[in-house]
């Protein structure tokens, strides 16, 4: 059996090459997740660009930079604390397929933050 990572990225591979769908996407990911979810991307589906999204403010609004562009990349992974820390500029973006893992341990899904953001498209 797969795990829920590769089947996702098998997902999002097959969006790409058979519906030409390559995103962006959003995966939102608890914190310690992050770099194994940017390792598997990178071993099964290498020519998907990835932004890892994570760091100081500073580094992250130079991560922003230029996001705006079409193919700037294809997935985005970042934590659940700074998708709501910066969910302004997350709903910015217009995403395909927002995707979260763990997602059983967010503790309210009706919190206004939440709602803002899962009305995003």
């Amino acid at each position: 059996l797969l795990g829920k990572t590769i089947q996702t990225i098998a997902l999002l591979a097959h969006l790409a090459c058979e519906k030409g769908v390559w995103g962006p996407h959003l995966i939102v990911v608890p914190t310690s997740v992050m770099l194994n979810w940017e390792l598997e991307f990178k071993k099964w589906c290498p020519s998907f660009k990835i932004l890892t999204y994570y760091g100081s403010v500073k580094e992250r609004q130079l991560k922003r930079q230029g996001w705006t562009k079409v193919n700037a990349f294809h997935v985005c992974i970042t934590s659940y604390k700074l998708v709501l820390q910066d969910a302004k500029a997350f709903r910015r973006k217009k995403w395909k397929y927002l995707i979260l893992d763990e997602a059983q341990n967010i503790k309210n899904f009706k919190s206004q933050r939440w709602q803002t953001l899962l009305n995003f498209h």
